[in-house]
């Protein structure tokens, strides 16, 4: 048994908000005095780096416990192949150790898995949603089930740190699938508003519209009847006194999704307004009051990704050249791969941890003005693998350190921050959109220039050289998830929760002996010189 916050993408779909920053090409400014710029010439150079890939397909999981989303559905990718994603959770009460009131009944079960989508006001002044982080409009099976697995919040052996969970964990737990709570036979996430219909204490229906969820209105007698037994026959019990009590009881509830002929949808959900309601009447009979108890979705949960991915595309990323690096980089997120990239490799011949590529360059004096990493997608492998049909390939991708796994110094110069110190936005200085040239080349150009000032620094002693690659489903979310089967000491151990929530991928030119010169990945460095003339 393996035990062990990306995403509320709340704030008005921050999927994908960006500042668009110009890149500063001349910098004057040297130590505390002003330089001439007619004294120095601009120059370029292209350093040789190494990138090779890192995949997760069929072997070591990727944590997804601690998500603020949940992943359900089947996600059909045209280049990789298909992933079907599952979600376990515990839940809880609103409030505990509750009183019912006298000849509690129930009245109806309501389901409620929200969407994540933002709203705007039409010509009529009405609200209309606009659904996010919806991929597909075919049906998938939804099954809820009453799990019996208990997913513990600490890990042994002491049980001080906190647990975690992985994406292929949920293969291995048993009892999930206990008592059906409810099933879907064909779900598909619209974005039409759903009607709430409360009830006032003089009698009066209230009727308002809340942002698009799957809801569902459960009134059969099964339903009810093991309701009453789960929680209303169990008041004053120590089942229900708190949190813990009440996990250690109900256990949770599994939510398994399942394609329908080969096809289907996959999205991701908000967890924090998902949940069941349970509306009863209680009291005498010449005085009955409507009351509600509310389970959340809380606690721990692990979203399970099956994959189901290309017997080619698996080839590709079984043999690795982590010497002179792969001719392909496949990224794709999930439980998907990654790629590294080794800068100022080489030899180090005074054994002092700098490679001699390294000390080289930090001998010459010059002026950095940009540094920058341009990825060139193989759109002739992607059609290999597509049969030559049209696909939508990742918009983003993410660079992050992987010597302390976060992001690197120029994603902090780029970034918007709030007045609560929380980053709002990122924008494109750092980070660029996938971009098409006139030739037809697709590229995504990500700029490290205040990474490479650093590495540059003859002061820095410990350069962190090793950097990694991924698809991006969010940039302001930086938060990383463990790697099954690693150490503090290995590189990759962690990758973004940004990949790890995506199902998107895209596929890049490398660094191998076969890629053609003029797409092959390398540091570029635009630096001025002083001039002698």
């Amino acid at each position: 048994m393996k035990l062990n916050t990306v995403l509320s993408r709340t704030l008005g779909s921050l999927m994908f908000l960006f500042i668009l920053v110009s890149c500063q090409d001349d910098f004057q400014e040297v130590g505390n005095g002003l330089v001439n710029a007619s004294n120095f010439t601009s120059e370029s150079s292209e350093l040789d780096v190494v990138a090779y890939n890192r995949p997760f397909f069929n072997g070591s999981g990727v944590q997804t416990n601690g998500l603020s989303a949940g992943a359900l559905g089947f996600y059909q990718d045209t280049i990789y192949g298909n992933t079907t994603a599952s979600y376990l959770t515990q839940v809880g009460l609103t409030s505990y150790n509750p009183s019912f009131g006298e000849n509690p009944v129930i009245d109806t079960v309501l389901i409620d898995i929200t969407y994540y989508s933002t709203s705007s006001i039409n010509a009529e002044n009405e609200t209309e949603y606009s659904l996010d982080s919806v991929y597909g409009n075919n049906p998938i099976k939804l099954t809820a089930y009453r799990s019996k697995y208990f997913l513990s919040e600490t890990a042994p052996p002491d049980f001080t740190e906190s647990a975690v969970y992985y994406s292929n964990d949920l293969q291995q737990f048993s009892g999930i699938e206990d008592r059906i709570l409810f099933e879907v036979n064909s779900l598909v996430p619209s974005d039409e508003a759903v009607p709430n219909v409360a009830e006032g204490s003089t009698g009066t229906v209230d009727t308002t519209l809340v942002s698009p969820r799957l809801r569902l209105k459960l009134t059969d007698q099964n339903t009810k009847d093991f309701w009453k037994q789960a929680i209303f026959d169990q008041e004053g019990s120590d089942a229900l006194f708190n949190s813990n009590s009440f996990r250690n009881y109900f256990r949770g509830i599994y939510l398994k999704a399942e394609s329908i002929g080969g096809t289907g949808n996959y999205f991701l959900f908000d967890r924090a307004n998902s949940g069941i309601t349970i509306k009863y009447k209680s009291g005498p009979d010449t005085d009955r009051e409507e009351s509600s108890v509310r389970i959340n979705f809380e606690g721990n949960s692990v979203i399970g990704y099956q994959n189901d991915f290309k017997a080619e595309v698996e080839a590709e990323v079984g043999t690795i050249n982590t010497t002179e690096g792969d001719d392909n980089l496949l990224l794709k997120g999930g439980q998907g791969s990654m790629a590294v990239i080794e800068l100022f490799g080489g030899p180090d011949s005074d054994d002092d941890g700098i490679s001699d590529v390294l000390e080289t360059e930090r001998s010459k004096q010059r002026i950095i003005r940009e540094a920058n990493l341009e990825f060139f997608v193989n759109d002739d492998l992607i059609n290999a693998f597509t049969n030559n049909v049209a696909v939508q390939i990742a918009p983003r991708i993410y660079i992050y350190n992987l010597e302390t796994n976060q992001p690197l110094a120029d994603y902090n110069a780029d970034a918007s921050v709030s007045s609560q110190g929380v980053v709002a936005a990122v924008g494109t200085s750092h980070l660029g959109p996938l971009r098409e040239r006139d030739n037809g080349d697709r590229s995504y150009r990500i700029r490290i220039t205040e990474h490479v000032k650093g590495l540059l620094n003859p002061d820095n002693e410990n350069p962190a050289t090793k950097l990694g690659i991924v698809v991006s489903q969010n940039l302001i979310f930086t938060g990383t998830g463990m790697i099954e089967n690693t150490t503090d000491e290995d590189r990759p151990n962690r990758l973004p929760f940004t990949s790890i929530i995506s199902q998107q991928g895209t596929v890049l030119y490398g660094t191998g002996a076969n890629v053609p010169e003029s797409q092959k990945l390398k540091l570029r460095i635009f630096y001025a010189e002083v001039s002698n003339q």
